[in-house]
C-alpha cells in the first residue's frame, strides 16, 4: 500500500533497520526475477515488521503526569530502499515514527519518547537476529562473525566485493534505490 508521506506531522522521528552488508550483496546478484530475491526482501520486510510491531507493543506509550497510558501501538510508515543514493545495493528500511500514539480512548496522545529511546536500544539486534532467521530458513544461507567478532555476515559472499561494494565510487546501473514508497505499520 503507497501513502503519501509528505503531509508527516512535525515531531516525525526516523528510525532505520539496514541488513548486514552481504545480505546487500546478495540481493544485488540476484537476478531480479528470481524467487529468492523474493524471500530475501520478504525476509527483511518480517524482521522489520516484527521489530515495530515489538516496539509497537514495548515503546508505544503517553503519559499522564507520572502514569502511563496504555496505547495502540505506534504510528508509523516504512519505507524500504534497495540501495543507497549512489546506487551501492544497500537493503534497508526507514520507519517513519509520529510523535503521537492512539491511547485506548481513542485519543491521540504525545509519545514518551524516553520510554521510545530505551527501546530502540534492543531494537537493532532484534531485526538483525529476526532477519538471520528469515534468511536460514527461506534461503538455507549459513552465517558467521566477521575476524572482529562484531558483525554477522553471510558465509560465501567474498570479501573482496564486500570492500568493492562498500567503496562509494562502486555504482549499480539499473538497481531501483525505492521500491515499495510506503505502508503503514501499526
Amino acid at each position: 500500500m503507497q501513502e503519501d508521506i509528505s503531509t508527516l506531522p512535525p515531531g516525525t522521528r526516523d528510525i532505520t533497520f539496514a541488513a548486514p552488508k552481504s545480505v546487500s550483496v546478495l540481493m544485488a546478484l540476484l537476478p531480479a526475477d528470481d524467487e529468492r530475491s523474493s524471500k530475501l526482501f520478504d525476509s527483511h520486510d518480517i524482521a522489520v515488521d516484527d521489530t515495530v510491531a515489538w516496539l509497537g507493543k514495548e515503546a508505544a506509550f503517553a503519559r499522564s503526569g507520572p502514569a502511563f497510558l496504555d496505547c495502540q501501538g505506534l504510528r508509523c510508515h516504512v519505507v524500504r530502499h534497495h540501495s543507497t543514493v549512489t546506487r551501492q545495493p544497500h537493503v534497508h528500511s526507514h520507519i517513519l515514527v509520529e510523535p503521537t500514539v492512539l491511547g485506548l480512548d481513542d485519543r491521540l496522545h504525545p509519545l514518551d519518547w524516553a520510554t521510545f529511546d530505551h527501546a530502540m536500544v534492543a531494537a537493532p539486534a532484534l531485526y538483525l537476529a529476526r532477519l538471520r532467521r528469515e534468511l536460514v530458513n527461506e534461503l538455507g544461507v549459513t552465517w558467521s562473525r566477521d575476524h572482529h567478532e562484531s558483525e554477522w555476515g553471510i558465509v560465501g559472499i567474498p570479501d573482496r566485493l564486500l570492500a568493492e561494494w562498500s567503496d562509494a565510487t562502486c555504482v549499480l546501473p539499473g538497481l531501483p534505490q525505492t521500491v515499495a514508497v510506503s505502508r503503514s505499520a501499526r
